[in-house]
């Protein structure tokens, strides 16, 4: 197994296409009818959508799937770029990715009709064990998948819910909880060498992972937890963990990040500035690829 992983963000969309992260709330509150001019400053998305959520059952008993299948909908739309097809080129088989959409199946040049989960565990709700086999890679929608739209992660219920299954799966161990096997904790499926990589999870413990397009804010509290549970496990010498995790981010947001990127040097995450010139994107992103295409 490549011992490289990759784990990319929406932002990499928006080197070409014009819809938005803010187009799409702006058309889930016209879908939820819920008034466009709700206030949005300081709340997080997984609030902000359990407000959009609530409202709209209140007054419209709009079921939750509905507006899961409206957002399935609209990231139907997007197409893959120039960039997707050169992430698939560095020959990395584990894409991890936070979008919803299936670009990256697309890129490959495989029907995406005939794209189905290929986890161990199959998942209706989460993402833990779901991913897409293209042959030459596994793309893992770690927030779920269009194609499957109950498993799109966007309100703290579900994050919350999200983050339970992730620490049974890492910390206590899933007896009982799943039908097919039970999973012993991570530190002594480690130490007895029977990581199987079931779940991307693992990957956060024995691969390198390169992160870029993804924001990271505190509000992926699923993500933050990770990076905390095994900064402990390493300065508490629980078991062996020698990985890296680099994040690359646009130097230019250098002082707005200082909180963040502090948080990442305490959680032993190494850090990357790359320019960002204008709102050249593509130009950022190509320059990240290559950067990790000479092995940084």
């Amino acid at each position: 197994m490549n011992k490289r992983v990759l784990l990319i963000g929406n932002d990499i969309n928006n080197a070409t296409e014009s819809y938005s992260w803010n187009d799409l709330i702006n058309g889930l509150l016209e879908y939820a009818k819920i008034d466009r001019n709700i206030n949005k400053i300081d709340k997080p998305f997984p609030m902000l959508y359990e407000e959009i959520y609530l409202n709209s059952r209140r007054v419209h008993n709009t079921p939750e799937s509905r507006l899961k299948k409206y957002i399935a909908s609209n990231t139907r739309k997007l197409r893959p770029n120039q960039l997707h097809e050169s992430v698939l080129g560095l020959g990395i088989e584990n894409i991890l990715t936070t979008n919803y959409d299936l670009s990256f199946e697309k890129a490959t040049g495989v029907d995406h009709g005939k794209i189905t989960n290929r986890g161990f565990i199959k998942e209706s709700s989460y993402n833990m064990f779901r991913y897409h086999d293209t042959g030459k890679h596994r793309i893992w929608h770690i927030h779920g998948s269009q194609t499957v739209p109950n498993t799109i992660t966007l309100g703290y219920e579900h994050y919350s819910g999200y983050l339970q299954q992730m620490r049974n799966y890492v910390a206590t161990g899933t007896k009982g909880i799943y039908k097919k096997r039970d999973f012993l904790p991570i530190a002594k499926r480690v130490k007895e060498g029977n990581l199987t990589y079931e779940s991307w999870v693992d990957f956060f413990f024995t691969r390198d992972i390169y992160i870029f397009g993804l924001n990271l804010d505190f509000v992926e509290m699923h993500l933050w937890w990770l990076f905390t549970y095994r900064a402990r496990v390493m300065v508490e010498n629980r078991f062996p963990v020698s990985n890296r995790i680099l994040y690359f981010y646009p130097k230019k947001y250098e002082r707005a990040s200082k909180h963040k990127l502090e948080m990442f040097n305490v959680n032993g995450v190494e850090t990357y500035p790359e320019k960002l010139r204008g709102n050249s994107r593509m130009n950022y992103y190509n320059r990240i690829i290559g950067r990790i295409k000479d092995g940084i």
